[in-house]
């Protein structure tokens, strides 16, 4: 690890780092992709229609990975070595997805085993539920299951965002940065580090969405949303656990609804998704095109336009949470539940309008 006395020099340097290494990799990639034939073709259930390259999360790795491993200090945070080590198997576990199509059961597995090691060694858990449902701490293995449980929903719903230009790029920078923003207000010495990676996520983010905008270059694929499934769901827990022993000025008593605010816009889509399909009986892991950035494609909406409704959006979910996180739990869980998904079920009643009237 390199040491740097000035905080926001560090900060800057693993930012650099990772956008510098990113940036650069990424036209290789798609060169090499289009010359293996390494492409997503359009087909029934994607919106694009030419063959594009999906192996950007391959450049997001390599720039994000080799900056927290320089920046990152493991003695400070133990953990860290157990993240690296569930970021490296959802990584393969994608690309092998991305370039030969996995099982989803063989996935499943992988993903258990990877987060399993960084809940049980790694010590990674939510241990409270601070109050909601009338829950405080949890029985170490109630822990154990409620905490794998949580890893795997997140990185499912961070998956199922990435359905069109640079969605969940942009959802992932407008998250990891509000956790990033509460990880350096903290300032003590984890919290700092977790700030030093999510100023390496955000360098890596950034580099690789210059090349996923409309006109996509290149999509991030499996390896890139599986990763940013597991980093997203490191990121949350940590921030509720922190919390619980945190008694500065920005203590946030009901932490876990929060994390939920922040990541309000994937899990809400995909809990509506699921119960569509599982009212019309259908499997929920069947794919569709129900998710919201769909309806808004079908709105009438580019890739562009609904990019952007879908991040005021996510922005404006977190905003709702900070506002609301002072009220009793229960009241706080139920209301950052119900108004997102409201809002999200908005594009499903202006097409049934829309419909009405042709």
């Amino acid at each position: 690890m390199f040491v740097f006395n000035n905080l926001w020099l560090l900060l800057l340097v693993a930012f650099a780092v990772s956008f510098i290494i990113t940036y650069g990799v990424i036209p290789v990639i798609i060169s090499i992709a289009h010359s293996k034939g390494l492409v997503d073709k359009p087909n029934s259930r994607t919106s694009h229609t030419a063959s594009i390259p999906t192996l950007g999360g391959l450049g997001i790795f390599i720039g994000f990975i080799l900056s927290l491993a320089l920046f990152t200090n493991f003695k400070v945070f133990p953990s860290l070595q157990y993240f690296m080590f569930a970021m490296i198997i959802s990584f393969f576990l994608g690309m092998k997805d991305d370039v030969i199509a996995l099982a989803p059961g063989k996935k499943f597995v992988g993903l258990l085993v990877a987060v399993s090691v960084l809940v049980v060694l790694g010590d990674v858990r939510i241990t409270s539920f601070y109050g909601l449902l009338g829950i405080v701490g949890l029985p170490y293995w109630i822990s154990v299951l409620f905490t794998i449980f949580t890893f795997l929903t997140i990185v499912n719903a961070v998956n199922l965002i990435d359905g069109i230009n640079a969605l969940c790029t942009s959802s992932s920078l407008i998250s990891s940065t509000a956790f990033g923003i509460w990880f350096f207000l903290v300032g003590n010495e984890v919290s700092l580090q977790l700030t030093i990676l999510i100023a390496a996520l955000i360098g890596a983010l950034l580099a690789f969405l210059r090349y996923n905008v409309t006109p996509a270059r290149i999509f991030m694929g499996d390896t890139g949303s599986l990763l940013l499934g597991v980093i997203l769901a490191f990121l949350a827990i940590e921030f509720i656990e922190i919390n619980r022993t945190y008694e500065g000025p920005y203590k946030i008593i009901t932490s876990p609804v929060v994390a939920m605010g922040f990541l309000a816009l994937p899990l809400v889509d995909m809990l509506k998704v699921f119960v569509i399909r599982l009212y019309n009986r259908t499997s929920p892991f069947h794919p569709d095109k129900r998710h919201i950035h769909h309806l808004l494609l079908e709105l009438g909406l580019n890739h562009t336009q609904a990019t952007t409704v879908l991040s005021v959006v996510s922005i404006l979910f977190i905003l709702l949470s900070l506002v609301l996180q002072k009220l009793r739990a229960q009241t706080f869980g139920i209301l950052i539940l119900i108004i997102p998904l409201i809002i999200t079920c908005i594009p499903n009643l202006l097409l049934r309008m829309k419909y009405n009237k042709t």
